[in-house]
């Protein structure tokens, strides 16, 4: 199908002319303050900051849950974890569920998956058959789940695995270069999915020379007894993220040879985040902004001035109904996250009050968390208020004000907040954790 000029209006009233490409690249456990956009000069990453520089950074992006495939799964289908049922890693995402690749498939767009899935329950590396499974994407060179960035495999649309030489995300990307320039005649949409910076954290020997632990800045709640650690962490996943960028050049490079870039939104972004031992903390799944708080970069020159920043607060479950709505694409019922097309092209439009985000469900540590402007209110499984924050005063929330007098009437309304969003997002479960019957 040849791509078709279309009329896209949005409640703030933009218009673009032409169903853009989505190129939608997604590194995993990458977090937001590792970029430079974000004032990170540890990181020498020239291709994200030029992303950036020609489109928007979004600097208050949460992780609907920061695990793997809970994460996943609202970015396929705009929906909460515990709505879908998908609260833990290694499960399946259910067929009735909505997807992103489905709704742009009927749009007329070729769909197409490279990279890690980990939405096909607990198979490693695992084949994901043709069928409802892929959720609508077409193209696939991709496996379930793992983290094998040398010698690894991928598979197409046989159970025999395609075996890969070298450096992981180099061959995927070369899988996608080649996508796009078959696909440029069509729209396209590609989902790029790097298994970096995850652990292991094991770079190419050219990037790992770069990032020596003595050279490192750490942000002021890495504990002193930590520090020693957190420099070696830091080592190899900066030089992972280095390693990436030099990816995301080449895919840059291609649009830009195959004169795709203007009619191109490309996405950046993360399942979730990494504490690199803030709070003497290691990985995700804690209400921490480092665990919790994900990149956004956009960028697409016909509709979106380069060099913004916005303050939005997002939620990647919204990332869905946005991005279907800058493709042209309809919204399937069910979803619930927000459309911000209008507000990103045009700043016009109700604003979001505020994000919520749930973490560990099921287990001892189960928490949910609720961020308005710039306090934010964790609970626990039994409803009790255990962690309050101003993010503005206290930035690496080092001062705990869930007990203090002086903030009763913030605690108030953001427990007030967190009742609605619960309401709003079918959270039923109990103070037990457990789900309520109907």
């Amino acid at each position: 199908m040849n791509r078709r000029n279309f009329l896209l209006q949005a409640a703030g009233g933009f218009v673009a002319t032409r169903k853009p490409n989505l190129l939608f690249v997604l590194a995993d456990q990458w977090r937001a303050q590792t970029l430079p956009s974000s004032g990170d000069r540890n990181l020498e990453a020239p291709n994200l900051a030029r992303l950036a520089n020609e489109g928007v950074h979004f600097d208050r992006v949460y992780a609907s849950y920061p695990l793997c495939t809970p994460s996943r799964a609202s970015l396929i289908t705009g929906r909460f974890p515990h709505a879908c049922g998908m609260v833990r890693n290694d499960l399946r995402l259910p067929l009735e569920e909505p997807s992103i690749a489905v709704q742009l498939k009927q749009a007329g767009y070729a769909t197409g998956y490279i990279g890690k899935w980990h939405l096909d329950g607990e198979e490693r590396p695992g084949f994901v058959p043709p069928g409802p499974r892929r959720r609508g994407f077409d193209f696939w060179a991709a496996f379930n789940r793992g983290h094998r960035y040398y010698d690894s495999i991928y598979f197409r649309d046989t159970p025999e695995p395609v075996q890969r030489k070298g450096f992981e995300p180099d061959d995927q990307t070369d899988l996608a270069i080649d996508f796009i320039r078959k696909k440029k005649q069509d729209p396209f949409y590609l989902f790029l999915s790097w298994g970096p910076p995850h652990t292991p954290r094991t770079p190419p020997e050219e990037f790992r020379k770069r990032y020596s632990p003595a050279r490192f800045v750490l942000r002021e709640n890495v504990p002193p007894s930590y520090e020693e650690k957190a420099r070696e962490g830091h080592a190899g996943y900066y030089g992972l993220c280095a390693a990436l960028d030099r990816c995301f050049g080449r895919l840059l490079k291609a649009l830009d040879e195959e004169r795709l870039a203007q009619d191109t939104l490309v996405v950046f972004t993360a399942d979730h985040g990494d504490m690199l031992g803030s709070h003497g903390l290691e990985y995700k799944n804690v209400p921490y902004e480092e665990s919790a708080r994900i990149p956004l970069l956009l960028r697409y020159p016909r509709l979106l001035r380069g060099g913004g920043r916005s303050d939005l607060l997002v939620s990647n479950t919204d990332l869905m109904p946005t991005l279907l709505s800058l493709c042209g694409a309809r919204t399937p019922e069910g979803v619930q996250g927000t459309d911000l097309s209008a507000l990103i092209a045009t700043g016009k439009g109700d604003r979001p009050e505020s994000v919520f985000a749930e973490g560990q469900m099921g287990g001892e540590g189960e928490w949910r968390m609720v961020v308005r402007g710039l306090d934010k209110l964790v609970i626990d499984r039994q409803g009790e208020v255990t962690h309050l924050y101003n993010l503005g005063q206290d930035p690496y929330e080092m001062n705990n004000l869930a007990a203090a007098r002086a903030q009763q009437r913030t605690r108030d309304e953001l427990v007030a907040l967190m009742k609605q969003w619960r309401q709003r997002t079918q959270d039923e479960r109990s103070e037990s954790g457990l789900r309520r019957r109907g």
